[in-house]
């Protein structure tokens, strides 16, 4: 230890502690890692936002010839377009890592995401009207088809909405799992670790709440002028977020008090798990298999709240005040994360890890229960409610569900989630992970969207099954708590084995 380090501070006070466990001298670390998951979330959050909003707009457009509502679009985006495309990103990915450095292929993906946003602003989204299949193409390309295909076939006749809506959900994957978070393990200090992490979450939520606010200002209708703006900003920001990179690595990590390889936790390098081989560990390890039910119950359950909750959004609100709804879902998302972050990092320090995880099923199945509870009301009972629409009510609580689940989600459900590996021993940990986050990640969005499209099938309208909705949505949820307690007691059991050996 140098005699620098050891004249710095070691101690802080209990308010510190808390909110700000950060040594004046790190902050010259500290700010640069917090404004490159600020950066990354704001386009996160503003390309989201869009996605969602573009196939609003052109569902009179492109969807209505294919018989589609934008709820039954989203869900075949998600089933026959997100999830390949997904899987192709991850090989993509892994190429760039094996032929480049971690460096040259972060300038790589993230220059990639940036000239396509170029690229749709100023070429395709002016020119929709030219590329897209008209309406009459597309209904005889649909109703040539099998029902179950026809939403397929009406989002490729949407091609440049649909390449955009794949290459925003796949950004979020990449700039923030496979970017910042493998960056950040790889710069971090463990004697830094518990202090940044919690952190990076706190300040970065903020670029959510902003971008929310952009979408609220700047997309009052979608017209080209307004839609270039906003590309033209995601590109800059683009550039700020390479700069900051270079920063970093240039300028912080070649001083010796903040980057020490020694001192950096070395990450062991996953197993590559097929398909199969993934099914094949989840199904004969109970231990994975829960933590994989989990996983699939996170998904199926935010998937059908949200594409009720969307549905009655569309509903209730127009165009830009759809854009308009939907900015607010990204503010009050980033505002709930920044108090969740905060209450959820004292319930991980003081509660027993059973407690922790069970705290985000419980939130869905009440705060669910009050969101499915309106829809029904409203659907068998009456228009109003104490005098209110009971549209407008069940629009509003489902939008607060929806943000303060996603933000419970990102701090304690992900938290827990890496706590369950921790007592499997390195080989079970290194594959059963992998599995988890390839299948069981996938599995449960996916499966979600394949049945909503079985039931538009039957019945091409949401609402009209929303009773076998909340059936699954129930029943999904009750399974996640009962798997929260069987794994509990195998992770006690398993620490309790560990802490033992270490004794020994």
């Amino acid at each position: 230890m140098t005699t620098q380090e050891q004249a710095q501070p070691r101690e802080f006070n209990k308010f510190q502690e808390l909110i700000w466990p950060i040594h004046n001298y790190e902050l010259k670390k500290f700010l640069p890692m917090n404004f490159l998951m600020f950066f990354i979330l704001f386009v996160y959050t503003l390309v989201r936002d869009l996605k969602d909003i573009f196939v609003q707009y052109h569902t009179n457009i492109w969807a209505g010839a294919g018989k589609a509502d934008t709820a039954q679009l989203i869900s075949a985006l998600k089933v026959w377009y997100v999830m390949p495309a997904a899987f192709l990103a991850v090989i993509a990915f892994n190429y760039l890592m094996n032929k480049f450095d971690s460096q040259k292929t972060f300038y790589i993906i993230i220059s990639s995401f940036i000239i396509f946003y170029i690229i749709y602003g100023f070429l395709l989204y002016p020119n929709l009207d030219n590329l897209i299949m008209s309406s009459e193409q597309i209904t005889a390309m649909t109703e040539a088809a099998p029902s179950f295909f026809r939403t397929f076939l009406t989002c490729l006749g949407n091609w440049p909405t649909t390449i955009f809506y794949i290459i925003s959900e796949i950004w979020g994957t990449m700039a923030i799992s496979s970017l910042f978070w493998q960056f950040a393990n790889a710069s971090t200090m463990k004697k830094e670790v518990k202090r940044f992490f919690g952190l990076f979450s706190l300040v970065g939520n903020i670029g959510t709440i902003i971008a929310g606010l952009t979408i609220k200002t700047a997309l009052k209708d979608a017209s080209v002028s307004n839609v270039r703006m906003l590309m033209i900003t995601v590109f800059l920001v683009g550039l700020i977020i390479m700069a900051i990179y270079w920063y970093i690595n240039n300028k912080v990590l070649t001083d010796p008090r903040f980057f020490d390889a020694s001192q950096v936790k070395p990450k062991k390098k996953k197993e590559k798990v097929s398909m199969f081989e993934g099914i094949k560990i989840l199904f004969t390890n109970s231990y994975l298999l829960l933590i994989g039910v989990l996983v699939i119950g996170y998904g199926i359950a935010i998937n059908f709240a949200e594409v009720i909750m969307k549905a009655h959004m569309k509903e209730a609100f127009d165009g830009p005040g759809y854009a308009s709804m939907q900015g607010n879902i990204s503010i009050f998302t980033g505002i709930f994360s920044i108090f969740v972050v905060l209450i959820g990092a004292f319930i991980l320090r003081t509660c027993k890890w059973r407690t922790s995880a069970v705290i985000t099923p419980l939130m869905f199945l009440i705060l669910g229960g009050i969101f499915f509870t309106l829809v029904l009301y409203r659907k068998f009972v009456a228009a109003e409610i104490f005098g209110m629409s009971a549209l407008i009510l069940a629009t509003w609580v489902g939008i607060i569900q929806d943000a303060l689940c996603k933000s419970i989600k990102y701090s304690l459900f992900d938290t827990t989630k890496s706590m369950a590996y921790l007592p499997l021993d390195e080989d079970t940990k290194t594959k059963g992970q992998a599995a988890v986050e390839v299948i069981g990640g996938r599995a449960g969005k996916a499966g979600a969207s394949l049945i909503q499209q079985i039931m538009y099938g039957i019945v091409p309208n949401i609402m009209y099954h929303i009773v076998p909705i909340v059936g699954i949505f129930t029943a999904t949820v009750v399974a996640w708590i009962f798997s929260v307690f069987k794994l509990s007691k195998k992770y006690e059991k398993a620490i309790a084995a560990n802490n033992e050996e270490e004794l020994k």
